[in-house]
């Protein structure tokens, strides 16, 4: 019997090499969006270290408004790196659930769980800082009064922060042991949830950290004056300021970040 003809030997063989190619794939996507973790984080204290950046550095006084904010932006980033590895340590460790466990890593399941709660949990309280820095900021008696939640970055990021703690507090009281007998078995359709909305809280969280990088490059001032049709811009890109020559960066491995992660964690359907 030909291919053609259906025989199930042939498209089992077929199914199982797509199934291991894909599985490849973004084992090799996991690991990348990892690297870039620590590029993001080195790219985003260049940033805030530019002079550009109200003076450069950060601070925690009062009248020093623009380097209180600093911290708003490198805290952001750390715990959008930090959370980059909680989203992919069950995929990396080979203990996911979406793709069959070994014994060995059903073994250490429990271990990778508490670590993704944990940091999960640190997460948010760096987060919390990070927000705590934009409201001292803005309400800086010394250097001057700013609105708060006046943007469309302010506004989604309050939605994704409040979806953030349903996340998490799904996960501890669902998943974390506080009630008695719960368990991905007894509750496999809240799993199946809870996976799918975690995902899609990443996905929200890379947009909402583009979203403020944009934000803060219209402060900054990133165009250039030209006197005559700019047809080919990349011969300006020298007239580009360094500080937005950084956030660029910044926002395309913060990019790259949110795809190759997306991609390690897609459930893709055996053909």
């Amino acid at each position: 019997m030909s291919p053609a003809d259906g025989d199930p030997d042939v498209e089992t063989g077929e199914s199982s090499s797509s199934s291991g190619f894909l599985q490849k794939l973004q084992s090799v996507s996991a690991t990348m969006s990892l690297v870039l973790s620590p590029v993001a984080i080195l790219l985003v204290s260049l940033w805030v270290s530019n002079e550009s950046m109200g003076g450069g550095g950060v601070s925690w006084s009062e009248g020093d408004a623009k380097r209180v904010f600093n911290w708003h932006p490198v805290l952001m980033i750390v715990a959008y790196s930090i959370m980059n590895l909680a989203a992919l340590i069950f995929r990396v460790s080979g203990t996911s659930s979406s793709g069959g466990i070994s014994d060995a890593g059903t073994k250490r399941r429990g271990t990778v769980k508490a670590i993704h709660g944990y940091v999960w949990v640190a997460c948010f309280l760096i987060g919390m800082v990070a927000m705590m820095a934009v409201f001292k900021s803005h309400n800086d008696a010394v250097s001057g009064y700013i609105a708060n939640l006046y943007s469309l970055h302010s506004w989604v990021g309050v939605l994704v922060i409040s979806l953030y703690i349903l996340q998490l507090t799904v996960g501890i009281f669902a998943f974390g042991g506080l009630i008695g007998g719960t368990s991905r078995f007894a509750v496999p359709s809240l799993m199946e949830l809870h996976k799918y909305s975690g995902a899609l809280l990443h996905l929200l969280i890379t947009a909402t950290i583009l979203l403020g990088i944009q934000e803060k490059e219209g402060f900054v001032q990133c165009g250039y004056q030209v006197t005559e049709a700019d047809l080919i811009p990349i011969l300006n890109y020298g007239l580009i300021p360094s500080a937005c020559k950084i956030s660029h960066g910044l926002g395309l491995v913060v990019l790259l970040m949110g795809v190759f992660t997306s991609f390690a964690l897609a459930r893709f359907p055996v053909l």
